[in-house]
């Protein structure tokens, strides 16, 4: 009992030690002052912005689906009414619409890391950290 004790405060000391190592390398400078405490705000700051450009993706690709929906009832109601010329565009509009929607989630999505990485790496005022 008393060995695996001392096992494991070695295991945290050393634990801590690669940590401290760890954002010592990433800073390429000492661990106090302005670039310590900048590291772990980018490092909590990362995950909050990648779910804020997620959420911006979604409700890019959830507005652009709508609104092939709403064109191709449109374009259903013209033709209900009598306007046959516009069945082409009932057949094609759909296909066009939902292929522009899934390029620009695919696009997105792709951005999200980058942006988020950029925006985590500036704070409210704008100023590189």
């Amino acid at each position: 009992m008393k060995r695996s004790y001392v096992a494991f405060v070695w295991c945290v000391v050393l634990l801590s030690f690669v940590c401290v190592s760890c954002v010592y390398a990433a800073d390429g400078q000492s661990c106090s002052g302005n670039k310590f405490q900048n590291f772990w705000r980018k490092l909590m700051h990362y995950p909050a912005k990648v779910t804020e450009e997620s959420a911006r993706a979604v409700t890019a690709t959830g507005k652009n689906s709508a609104d092939v929906v709403t064109n191709e009832a449109r374009r259903v109601a013209e033709i209900a009414s009598g306007d046959v010329a516009k069945t082409k565009e009932a057949v094609t509009e759909p296909i066009v619409g939902s292929a522009q929607t899934a390029v620009t989630a695919v696009e997105d999505t792709v951005k999200i890391p980058v942006k988020a990485a950029e925006e985590a790496g500036t704070d409210t005022a704008g100023q590189t950290q």
